[in-house]
């Protein structure tokens, strides 16, 4: 869907490169992505449960990946949609809640107030 893989191309933002792969697996089938050792891995079970790197994962869950040159993601006896999001690791710090990622909690309460004030998201800024 986005960003590149084994010399296929997709869509390649100007800022941060990103990789976004939609994986559908047959029932028992198995795939091996290869990533790059310095990015930062992220997937998520979309549809049916995943076997990665050898942990049942369940529908609707994410999972993040440690630091490696591949991973490999196996279906179990049903078919599975998997949700693959790669990008550069920036070493920065994360506080999350709900939609929202932010660097620091005070960030992110600040993010949440102009979320309920209606200025959460800004006019004229160029993606």
């Amino acid at each position: 869907m986005a960003g590149e893989y084994e010399g296929h191309k997709g869509f390649m933002s100007s800022y941060l490169p990103l990789d976004y792969y939609d994986l559908h697996l047959n029932p028992g089938s198995t795939f091996v992505l290869n990533t790059e050792p310095d990015s930062s891995v992220m997937l998520f079970t979309l549809l049916g449960d995943a076997i990665i790197a050898g942990e049942r994962v369940v529908e609707k869950t994410a999972v993040n990946l440690t630091a490696g040159d591949f991973v490999k993601i196996e279906a179990t006896d049903e078919k599975a949609q998997v949700l693959i999001m790669s990008s550069r690791f920036l070493g920065e710090p994360v506080a999350w809640g709900g939609p929202i990622v932010m660097n620091t909690r005070q960030e992110l309460e600040q993010a949440f107030a102009e979320l309920r004030a209606g200025t959460f998201l800004r006019e004229g800024i160029e993606y």
